[in-house]
C-alpha cells in the first residue's frame, strides 16, 4: 500500500509540474459600462496614436515583467508573446520581451520604484489581483481608464464586469485584466458511489460536507488511505467563504480595502469569521480532514485518489482530467459549498492584471496600450485560455465558433465562468496593505484552531488582534495622505 501511495503521489507531482499555473469591487456598483470620471486631469495618454504613426522606423522594444510559472509561463513566453511580436507587433514595429520575476515580483517593483530607478522599470507589469492597492501608490503607473477614455476604438463593455471591480481601487481602474480564475469544488464521483452517496450530488454547503465526510474516509487498520477532503484554513479560501456570505460581506473596513485604505478588520464585528469557523468545525470533528496549508498538495492528494473532495481553482481542471483517467476515477465540478444555504454572494474573481508604466517615453506608452488591447482581444483570449485553462476576460471570446465548439465538448470548463459571473460584483478578494502578514496570521491561527488548540471565539479574537496590529504597523509607516 505504501508503494502504491508513493507511486500515486509521484504521478500527481509530475502532472502538477506540467500544468502548474497561479491563481486572486469597486466602492460603488461599477459595471463594465461605467464612465471613468476620476482619471488624472493631465493625462499622459495620446489620443489613439499608433506607434507606427510618426516614428522613424525603429522598433519600439518593451519589457513585460510577469509571474507566470510552469506551463502558463511557457505558453506566455513561447507562444502568445511571439504571436504578438510576429503579427501585430511586426506591423506596428513593437517588440515585447517577457521577463519572469517570480512570486516576489511585487517586492522587485517596490525596490525599483522606491529607488526612482526609471531605467530598470518595466514598460508593463503583470501581477496578482490583491496588489492593486499598492500599485495605486506607484507614481509611474498610468491608470488604465485614461487609455480607455482616450481611445474610442476600445469598448470596455466587452471586458467582464466582475473583473473591472477587481482592478478598481477608490473608483479608479488602474489595470487591465490579464487572466481570470476562481475557486471551484471538485469531487470524486467514483468514491461517492463506493460510499453509497449519490455521485451526481455534490454538497451545496459546508454542513453537507460534514454529513458525508465520515462515509468518504477509508482506513486500513489505523492508516488512512482516503480522506474526505484535504484543506487548510488559508487566506485564499477565507476570501471566498467570508466575502460570499449573505448578499456579500467584507473582511475589513472600506469595503475590504477597495473603497480606500483598510485600517481595521471587520470579520470579528460582523460575525462572518465565527460563522465560517463554526461550520468548518463540523467537518473537522468528523476526523476525515487532512490538514494542508501549502502549495498544491491538496490537489495532488485528490489527483492520486487519496482524498475524495478538493477545493482549487479552475486552473487545476487540466491536471485533474488527466490524473482521473490515469487513476481510474470519474470526477465532477461544482460551485464552492456555501457557509449558509441562504448565501447568495458567490465567489471572488481571481487572477492577475497588467499595468502600464510611464518611463518618460510617449512612444513606449502608446505601444504598451496597443499590446494591452491585443492581449484582451477575443482571439488572443481564446488562444491563451485554451492552452492555460484560464477564464477569458473578454465576453466576446464566447461568441467565437471555436470557443462554442470547445465548451460543447468540455462542459466542465464553463462552470468556473458561470460561477464567477453569477457572483455579486462586490464579492472580491480583500486588499489589505498588510496582505503578507494576513496570510501568515490566517495560516498559523487556522492551524491552531484546526488542531483543537483554540475555540471559535478565541481564534476569531486572535486573528482580529494580530491583523489589526499588522494594519496599524503598516499605516504608521505609510500614513494615508
Amino acid at each position: 500500500m505504501k508503494m502504491k501511495r508513493w507511486l500515486s503521489l509521484l504521478m500527481a507531482f509530475l502532472i502538477t509540474a506540467v500544468y502548474a499555473s497561479g491563481c486572486s469591487s469597486a466602492s460603488k456598483d461599477s459595471t463594465a459600462n461605467s464612465t471613468f470620471g476620476n482619471a488624472t486631469e493631465a493625462s499622459q495618454v495620446s489620443e489613439t496614436t499608433k506607434p507606427s504613426e510618426g516614428n522613424t522606423g525603429e522598433v519600439i522594444n518593451l519589457t513585460l515583467w510577469h509571474n507566470r510559472a510552469g506551463s502558463a509561463g511557457e505558453i506566455l513566453e513561447q507562444d502568445r508573446i511571439p504571436a504578438f511580436n510576429q503579427g501585430l507587433g511586426a506591423e506596428l514595429r513593437i517588440n515585447i520581451t517577457p521577463v519572469y520575476q517570480g512570486d516576489d515580483i511585487i517586492s522587485k517593483i517596490k525596490a525599483v520604484s522606491q529607488a526612482n530607478d526609471v531605467k530598470n522599470l518595466p514598460d508593463l507589469i503583470q501581477i496578482y489581483a490583491g496588489d492593486v492597492e499598492y500599485m495605486s501608490t506607484v507614481p509611474y503607473v498610468i491608470p488604465m481608464e485614461e487609455f480607455i477614455a482616450n481611445d474610442p476604438s476600445f469598448d470596455m463593455g466587452d471586458i467582464l464586469s466582475q473583473l473591472i471591480n477587481t482592478y478598481t481601487f477608490s473608483d479608479v481602474l488602474y489595470s487591465m485584466p490579464f487572466h481570470a480564475s476562481t475557486l471551484m469544488f471538485y469531487w470524486n464521483k467514483t468514491a461517492f458511489a463506493e460510499a453509497g452517496l449519490d455521485p451526481d450530488k455534490p454538497p451545496a454547503t459546508i454542513a453537507e460536507m460534514a454529513e458525508i465526510a465520515p462515509k468518504l474516509m477509508k482506513k486500513e487498520g489505523e492508516a488512512v488511505t482516503q480522506y474526505a477532503i484535504t484543506l487548510g484554513i488559508v487566506n485564499n479560501y477565507l476570501n471566498h467563504w467570508i466575502s460570499g456570505q449573505g448578499e456579500y460581506s467584507f473582511l475589513g473596513n472600506n469595503e475590504s480595502g477597495r473603497a480606500g485604505r483598510m485600517t481595521k478588520v471587520t470579520f470579528d464585528e460582523n460575525g462572518t469569521m465565527a460563522k465560517f469557523l463554526n461550520e468548518w468545525k463540523k467537518v473537522l470533528d468528523t476526523g476525515a480532514v487532512q490538514y494542508v496549508e501549502e502549495g498544491n498538495q491538496q490537489r495532488d492528494e485528490f489527483n492520486a485518489g487519496l482524498s475524495a473532495m478538493v477545493v482549487c481553482t479552475n486552473n487545476g481542471l487540466a491536471s485533474i482530467k488527466t490524473m482521473s483517467k490515469e487513476m481510474g476515477f470519474e470526477f465532477g465540478v461544482a460551485a464552492l459549498p456555501k457557509v449558509d444555504p441562504n448565501d447568495t454572494g458567490g465567489v471572488c474573481p481571481g487572477g492577475s492584471s497588467v499595468y502600464i508604466l510611464d518611463k518618460g517615453n510617449q512612444g513606449s506608452i502608446d505601444a504598451s496600450w496597443e499590446f494591452v488591447k491585443y492581449w484582451v482581444s477575443p482571439e488572443n483570449q481564446y488562444e491563451w485560455c485554451m492552452q492555460s485553462g484560464n477564464i477569458p476576460v473578454n465576453a466576446k471570446t464566447f461568441d467565437l465558433p471555436e470557443m462554442q465548439t470547445f465548451i460543447a465538448e468540455d462542459p466542465y470548463y464553463i462552470e468556473a465562468y458561470n460561477c464567477m459571473m453569477a457572483s455579486h460584483p462586490k464579492v472580491q478578494e480583500h486588499l489589505s496593505p498588510a496582505k503578507p502578514a494576513f496570510e501568515t496570521i490566517f495560516k498559523e491561527v487556522g492551524f491552531q484552531f484546526s488542531d483543537g488548540q483554540l475555540a471559535v471565539d478565541e481564534a476569531v479574537a486572535l486573528m482580529a488582534e494580530q491583523c489589526n496590529a499588522a494594519l496599524d504597523e503598516y499605516n504608521r509607516a505609510n500614513p494615508i495622505n
